[in-house]
């Protein structure tokens, strides 16, 4: 079930509305939340080496109207100014496989409950192909985002998207409600490069929903209107100083979390959050062979309405990086940190969380590249102070350990995989943390000239750290131990150089032990239209169909979702 709230929005979301408002008109990117996770940590260290060479490329780069064309002899997207050739698979696809990566208002079940705890971005079984700073979302997906402007000294990048929305089930439940849904979305992506070392700049996408006929199925809110400051929205100044680039930054979001302490159909429970994080990040080329990177964050996270406040909580994490690479091909390093988490209410516990471990990651011949990770894990909680039935009870602490092992492989310029296989422990909502063992499998490939197809496969075995399978009245989703596994199936194919056309299909499967009424299987079908009506414009239509089947309740439900929607690049 969805819970009605008290309350739209605190203050704090307001101003991110404002000022990402104001940031567009005045002269002025796997995401990563500390201490939830090893592999999450590691990303956002990668993110952050990346950073400063796409900072000198940026500045080396004038506006320029970058209008973009399907080259069906190369099977890609290309520049008509500078024909910069292909554009990544997975960011011709990212816009239309909303099948199993969990968006507002998604209906697919292929949730990830290692990422439960992690209000920095949408909980889905694969990893999301956008960089820490930089919304999940882009609403140009026939352009690719390729959109600049200048207003003197300042580059602007402006997306805006309006959408209308049928969707049959909002709640996805036995009892069906249906509604209009209107989504109104801006993305912003400016930079002011004060020198030549010194850039300030701005990465958003905030939106407004607005539900027809009954606002109160909205995750959070309690009026018509809904505003959604999407994951990765940053304000962020960037400084060199000598060998060392620095990171001065602020990300906002406001969007809907997952809750799996909800008794019935838990993937289908969401509420609304706030979050802030306010770090600084350091990247130091010691010299050509070793790097040190560093990063403090303070993140702030209010659960909305108050029926939901024991989710909300404060975390201040300091991590750090140390990178070795003589030959700048392989790389060995070591990273890892620490981080504070404190409840604003005493219903979950505070705790300390410790990650350290080392990786390596090898390139095998061109084509190949091999990363592995492993390390050691120590969360210590506080005892409970709130004890059955008002809270989980739960005193376990966590001394364990991590892996992590990745394959990417591209055969050729038509075929590449990716395997992912890992273990890992981050904090939950239904107990003190939660261990999952899991497997990601991802293969896309162009078939054929305008056809490009991609199958994705996921597998996770998580156990909670409440082992008493008793549920809570309050919590009654402790205890539970989840398997889940699914497929995903997508082909676009390019009918012409304005018109796309795209289909998938999902399949996923839950198994829970110790919940009963929740094991399900569910089937998604999807399709989509994009045409272009001009170099700046496009309109897309699409439609999603999913059908949810639990096998110890009559809970069946199905979902039908139409979606007409209009993106302009300025």
């Amino acid at each position: 079930m969805l819970i009605k709230h008290s309350r739209l929005l605190p203050c704090n979301a307001l101003l991110m509305a404002f000022t990402l408002t104001v940031g567009c008109l005045l002269p002025q990117k796997s995401s990563a939340q500390f201490g939830v996770s090893p592999s999450q940590t590691s990303n956002f260290f990668n993110d952050l080496r990346s950073r400063a060479g796409q900072l000198k490329k940026s500045a080396q780069s004038a506006a320029r109207s970058q209008d973009v064309v399907y080259d069906y002899n190369k099977g890609a997207y290309v520049s008509q100014e500078d024909q910069e050739g292909y554009q990544s698979l997975q960011q011709l696809l990212r816009s239309d496989r909303q099948i199993s990566q969990p968006s507002v208002r998604s209906g697919s079940s292929a949730f990830a409950a290692r990422a439960v705890g992690d209000y920095t971005t949408y909980s889905g079984q694969y990893s999301q192909a956008l960089s820490y700073f930089a919304p999940t979302y882009t609403s140009d997906p026939f352009l690719s985002g390729k959109r600049n402007l200048m207003l003197g000294p300042v580059n602007i990048g402006l997306g805006l998207y309006q959408g209308f929305e049928y969707n049959s089930n909002i709640r996805r439940t036995a009892t069906p409600v249906s509604d209009i849904i209107s989504s109104t979305l801006l993305n912003v992506s400016a930079n002011y490069r004060i020198s030549q070392n010194n850039v300030l700049s701005i990465t958003g996408g905030i939106g407004v929903d607005h539900y027809f006929n009954h606002p109160e199925l909205a995750a959070y809110g309690n009026g018509s209107y809904l505003i959604n400051v999407l994951p990765g929205s940053t304000i962020a100044f960037d400084i060199k100083a000598g060998p060392v680039n620095i990171t001065i930054y602020d990300r906002m979001s406001l969007r809907p979390a997952l809750n799996n302490a909800f008794v019935g159909a838990a993937n289908n429970s969401s509420f609304g959050v706030f979050q802030n994080d306010f770090g600084i990040a350091a990247n130091w080329q010691i010299n050509s062979a070793w790097a040190l990177a560093t990063n403090y964050t303070n993140t702030i996270s209010e659960a909305l309405g108050s029926a939901n406040q024991q989710f909300s909580r404060t975390m201040n994490s300091f991590h750090a990086s140390l990178t070795y690479s003589p030959t700048a091909t392989w790389i060995l390093g070591t990273e890892g940190g620490v981080s504070l988490l404190r409840y604003v209410k005493p219903v979950l516990n505070d705790g300390t969380l410790v990650n350290w471990g080392a990786f390596v990651s090898v390139p095998i011949g061109k084509s190949t590249v091999i990363k592995m990770s492993g390390g050691l894990q120590n969360f210590t909680f506080k005892a409970p102070t709130v004890l059955p039935p008002a809270g989980p009870g739960d005193s376990s602490n966590l001394h364990g350990y991590y892996y992590n092992l990745s394959i990417t492989n591209q055969l050729n310029a038509r075929f590449s995989h990716t395997l992912t296989v890992g273990h890992e422990s981050s904090i939950n909502l239904a107990s003190n943390f939660i261990t999952a063992d899991f497997i990601n499998y991802g293969v896309s490939m162009v078939a054929w000239k305008g056809g490009r197809f991609s199958i994705s496969g996921y597998y996770e075995n998580a156990r909670p750290s409440l082992t008493d399978l008793s549920p809570v009245p309050a919590f009654p989703g402790t205890g539970y131990k989840l398997t889940q596994f699914g497929v995903d199936v997508y082909y676009t194919h390019q009918i012409t150089t304005k018109l796309r056309a795209g289909t998938g299909y999902h399949f996923g499967r839950a198994d829970y032990y110790g919940v009963a009424g929740r094991d399900a299987d569910q089937n998604g079908f999807s399709f989509d239209l994009n045409y272009a009506l001009t170099p700046k414009a496009g309109v897309n239509l699409g439609y999603r169909y999913f059908v949810t089947n639990y096998k110890q309740s009559a809970g069946d439900s199905t979902q039908t979702r139409v979606i007409l929607g209009l993106n302009y690049n300025f």
